[in-house]
């Protein structure tokens, strides 16, 4: 059911990917899916995952550096703290209503950006970009 593909990262030994049903959706629908963890060769402690929709806007400000800035719909938790033992297995589902959700323009897709919080170590980030038919 979750084949495609969004995001994979790899801190250390550990090998996160996120995964939805699928990439486009009807903004009438819930986007679903899951965070796959796949441990290496150590335990590691994930202190948390935190899912952030984002829709990408033009930055109308001329004076500004930025031609564009992200604007945050909507994040996404997943779990509080957990470990992950060596060259284990673990996932965890998610779901986002977009029907609580306030656009900023008339995005036709949005951006899902997954942050993993790792004990003693830099976080990882990572975005891949989703459909939404309005």
């Amino acid at each position: 059911m979750f084949e495609k593909l969004l995001t994979s990262i790899g801190v250390g030994n550990l090998t996160i990917d996120t995964r939805l049903e699928k990439t486009t959706f009807n903004e009438e629908e819930p986007i679903k899916g899951k965070v796959i963890f796949k441990g290496g060769s150590c335990d590691l402690k994930v202190e948390y995952i935190m899912l952030s929709l984002i829709e990408r806007v033009n930055n109308q400000n001329e004076d500004s550096d930025f031609s564009e800035f992200d604007y945050e719909l909507h994040k996404h938790k997943v779990n509080k703290s957990f470990l992950i033992k060596k060259k284990d297995h673990q996932e965890y589902e998610f779901e986002f209503k977009l029907e609580q959700i306030e656009f900023k323009g008339e995005p036709e897709e949005i951006f899902l950006k997954t942050h993993v919080h790792i004990d003693q170590s830099v976080g990882a980030d990572d975005e891949e970009r989703l459909n939404i038919i309005r």
